[in-house]
């Protein structure tokens, strides 16, 4: 057995059991914390963690908080403590000093010390050349001092022994199959930086011997399958014991991490705790500045959509996160703590509006919200104030209001509280939530309080879950079980057996909102705009209603009157409507939308958004082309790919012979229906208002 399976282990128990697991969805955004850097450079470990989850898009990419501030904890207490505080105090920087810096006064010369009480030390104990002697400092303070600089130097080593210790006996490869330091990781040659990688311990090596060239072992790939074992090991005892998911071993930078490692050989020292939280951070800082001023560079041809999105943190404060989204990407803007103004529409209108000045009223073209009453109020005043941008609530949030709206009605209600009933006893308890993964094989999903959508998606979960679930109850193992005789199983295995109503109840429920959840699943993500597509997946998530109860107008009319009542006085924009004509997947189809609002649509955003009169009349003339599929529009290539590839890019190909109202369209059929994106990172943002 490795040395690594018992001693590493036993010597990291402590630690392996300390992790705090911490991450935040992304999505598919790439923020920007530019605008926050110098509040957050001054507590750099609480920058580390925003850092990384705002910029790579990871899904769950954490850091082991809790023992880095322990840690943090653990030195400012030595601080305080340090007895050599008896002869000195702190002072504020003088004049045109950098206030990075702490300064410690002496008690005894009244020297001031940059640096901290680590200097007031060596200037006490004279043991520093670059440090001034204090020359009326007494000879019994001097000495005690030297023998506090030389226990911390001794500490210090024995502390860096015993880690390279912990590093040697907790390593699974180099450490040969019987764990003596033997075979494939003990050769001689494996300190020198000249080896690239493991291969070259395996290939032909000249020796400085009489007997000549000796031959290596040969790599089998049973050999090579082993070392490569012994690798992951390593690579996974990091992650148990530093508390990480195994969600980041499926990002890019993992790869890409593993890779240079690789490349640079043996040999490599990794960079220490503080070189990744100064030069190491700096540079990536730098890097991803240089990314979103990228985008930054795009926004002037393609506009760009402002989100905006409320939420309250843990210190029950209402903050207000900003986003600036484009089809190049998502960057963060700012956020701002909104407690006065939250129910304020007049204050929300100033804030909003300038938040637009600062980005350039020339560049955005819309600004969503959420659909509170208060926003809307806010988005009319805006309008009414910049006639070159459009309001625009939040289409993942109005889809939300349907769903609720649906499940008001009574056999939908029915039917949802019976699901969260048998859902919530599942999950509540944990020998039936054992038992149901032995039975369902996959897990039943819960709703969420924050999306009315996850209880329907809870719905067609347990819709698709019948026949094990039903198995489940009748099963000898419930029937036998405590839990099959109490009164609350006993309900839930009623629940579950009736069908005569419930599972018919489900049935119907599928059948009205699975189109919806659709629709929803669209504008919630961030692959494609939504833009593009909106207008149409609307008409055709209510004729799959329509044909998923026969075309019987009396079973599916309320759930019409529904979506049209929010779609027609919350949702719907002359924005989604332009972008349906401009669409050719809709506008070419044989099933295309002649409604005279599309046409009123389009026109009333070129009027918004082209003030150039000559600009506007050469995109009413192209539009004719583009209708009659002339030009380019023509080639085969343009009439084969049009229903396949995106839109944006389809323009892109093809729009070169109508270049006015390809920009236009681009810039209508780029932009987001959804202000998600500040949904998915609320844990990070927080930070921002609570880390000092």
């Amino acid at each position: 057995m490795p040395r690594g399976d018992a001693q590493g282990v036993k010597k990291r128990l402590p630690s392996l059991f300390g992790g705090n697991l911490l991450g935040g969805k992304i999505g598919g955004l790439l923020p920007s914390i530019t605008p926050i850097f110098p509040s957050l450079l001054q507590s750099d470990y609480h920058f580390i963690d925003i850092f990384f989850s705002l910029v790579f898009r990871r899904p769950n990419l954490c850091c082991n908080r809790l023992q880095f501030c322990h840690r943090q904890k653990q030195s400012i207490q030595m601080v305080v403590t340090d007895p050599a505080w008896k002869y000195g105090k702190v002072v504020p920087p003088p004049d045109g000093k950098k206030k990075a810096y702490k300064y410690v006064q002496c008690n005894f010369c009244a020297k001031v010390c940059k640096g901290g009480i680590g200097r007031l030390k060596s200037h006490l104990a004279w043991s520093h050349k670059g440090v001034r002697e204090c020359h009326k400092v007494p000879d019994e303070v001097r000495v005690e001092m030297k023998t506090l600089e030389d226990n911390y130097k001794a500490e210090k080593h024995n502390s860096q022994r015993n880690f390279q210790e912990d590093v040697s006996s907790g390593a699974y490869f180099g450490t040969g199959a019987g764990g003596s330091g033997s075979g494939a990781g003990g050769s001689s040659v494996a300190g020198s930086r000249g080896v690239r990688g493991p291969m070259d311990r395996y290939v032909t090596d000249v020796q400085d011997d009489e007997q000549g060239p000796t031959p290596q072992e040969i790599l089998t790939p049973a050999k090579a399958n082993e070392l490569r074992n012994q690798v992951c090991l390593d690579i996974g005892r990091f992650f148990f014991e530093n508390g990480i998911p195994f969600n980041p071993a499926t990002s890019p930078s993992y790869y890409s991490m593993m890779r240079s490692i690789g490349n640079y050989g043996r040999g490599f020292k990794p960079p220490s705790m503080h070189e990744l939280r100064t030069w190491v951070l700096q540079a990536e800082v730098k890097t991803t500045t240089m990314i979103v001023d990228d985008i930054r560079e795009t926004w002037k041809t393609t506009g760009v959509s402002l989100l905006s999105d409320g939420w309250s943190d843990m210190r029950n404060r209402s903050l207000i996160n900003f986003l600036v989204n484009n089809q190049h990407g998502t960057v963060f803007y700012k956020t701002v703590d909104a407690s006065n103004c939250i129910k304020n529409a007049e204050k929300l209108f100033e804030l909003l509006d300038g938040v637009v000045e600062e980005i350039g009223a020339d560049l955005v073209i819309q600004v969503v919200t959420d659909n509170a009453s208060a926003y809307k109020t806010a988005g009319t005043l805006l309008m009414d104030k910049r006639k070159t941008l459009y309001w625009t609530p939040c289409a993942a949030h109005c889809i939300d209001l349907m769903l609720e709206k649906i499940g008001d009605e009574p056999e939908q209600k029915t039917c949802l509280l019976k699901a969260k009933k048998v859902s919530n006893f599942i999950y509540n308890h944990q020998w039936v939530l054992a038992l149901a993964r032995k039975f369902l094989g996959k897990y039943l999903l819960r709703p969420a309080s924050t999306r009315f959508a996850t209880a329907f998606l809870t719905i067609q979960s347990i819709g698709d879950l019948k026949e094990p679930l039903q198995q489940m109850f009748v099963s000898s193992e419930w029937s036998s079980s405590a839990w099959g005789k109490k009164e609350d199983g006993r309900a839930i295995k009623k629940i579950i057996m009736d069908e005569r109503v419930f599972w018919p109840s489900v049935v119907n429920s599928i059948k009205t909102t699975k189109p919806l959840v659709e629709v929803l699943r669209l504008v919630d993500g961030e692959q494609v705009p939504a833009m593009a597509f909106i207008y149409g997946a609307m008409d055709e998530c209510k004729e799959k209603i329509a044909k998923n109860f026969d075309n019987n107008l009396g079973s599916y009319k309320k759930i019409w009157e529904i979506i049209d009542s929010k779609w027609e006085k919350q949702l719907h924009r002359h924005l989604h409507a332009a972008a349906y004509y401009l669409n050719p997947q809709f506008r070419w189809s044989p099933d295309v939308s002649e409604h005279g609002e599309i046409k009123r649509g389009l026109f009333h955003v070129m009027d918004t958004l082209v003030k150039n009169n000559e600009e506007y009349m050469k995109i009413e003339d192209q539009l004719i082309t583009y209708k009659d599929k002339k030009g380019l529009f023509s080639y085969r290539g343009s009439l084969a790919s049009y229903k396949t590839r995106p839109p944006l890019k389809w323009w892109e190909q093809y729009g070169d012979d109508t270049p006015e109202l390809k920009a236009f369209a681009v810039k209508v059929l780029g932009l987001t229906c959804s202000a998600s994106a500040c949904e998915r990172n609320w844990s990070t943002y927080n930070q921002v208002h609570t880390k000092r």
